[in-house]
């Protein structure tokens, strides 16, 4: 009876570790989106990047991050081609192929911004008709405004993109959440040129680590969970923000 519990107790013991060891490889996709990520040259930096290391280190496994565009990363994780994403708001088509660790690690305000001299044309969410709004595809910001089909958008695929349309005047307002935006500003010294619109939706939105459900990991959600909340919950987050905010 007791060799045959030891040998139970065994396989569950192997099993759980067969996962989580060096030589298995977690792939993460990450993007540009600064100060999160920072991928325009090597080596990669950035929130998000610190996390993921910070994760890797405490799982004892590597974390293999590779570059690639938003709308090509949400692909290859509902495929499976990917495991592990950061820096993901909660979609209900998302948590179809992604299941969201319950802890989210930074909380955003989704703003619109104009140049210069305009914040008072965008007064209400209806002076919004009015105008061409710039957006990164496949981004998530309010639930009405990503159903709103009736509204002039236009979408691009990184931030930086749009900055310098509505600097030059080939789009009226861009809208983007101020965590990124506000930084993406200063680095461009931009500050003087664009101001943040006098509306805004007054919403939270909080990032979050996911896990492609036909990945191997998910089988692993509770360990990542615990180890994401962790890092939270003794501030690693806020340390690792302080080198790019300050």
């Amino acid at each position: 009876m007791l060799k045959s519990l030891f040998i139970y107790l065994l396989v569950i013991v192997s099993t759980q570790t067969s996962l989580f060891s060096k030589d298995k490889i977690i792939k993460a996709p990450i993007g540009y989106w600064p100060p999160f990520a920072i991928t325009d040259k090597m080596p990669y930096r950035g929130i998000d990047v610190d996390l993921l290391k910070e994760i890797e280190k405490r799982l004892a496994v590597e974390i293999r991050i590779k570059k690639y565009p938003w709308t090509r990363s949400l692909s290859n994780m509902k495929q499976g081609k990917l495991d592990i994403i950061s820096g993901i708001a909660k979609r209900e088509e998302r948590a179809e192929y992604l299941h969201y660790i319950p802890t989210p690690y930074y909380t955003c305000s989704t703003v619109f911004y104009v140049k210069k001299g305009n914040s008072s044309k965008i007064k209400k969410y209806d002076d919004l008709y009015n105008y061409s709004i710039g957006y990164v595809e496949k981004s998530a910001y309010f639930l009405k405004f990503d159903k709103d089909k009736k509204l002039k958008k236009r979408a691009v695929t990184r931030e930086i993109q749009l900055l310098k349309m509505l600097k030059v005047g080939r789009i009226d307002t861009i809208i983007g959440t101020d965590c990124q935006v506000d930084y993406e500003l200063a680095q461009l010294g931009y500050n003087k040129l664009i101001e943040k619109a006098e509306f805004t939706p007054g919403n939270n939105v909080h990032l979050y680590v996911a896990v492609s459900k036909k990945s191997p990991y998910a089988k692993e959600l509770d360990t990542i969970s615990e180890v994401v909340k962790n890092i939270v919950e003794e501030r690693k987050v806020k340390e690792f923000a302080k080198k790019y905010y300050e």
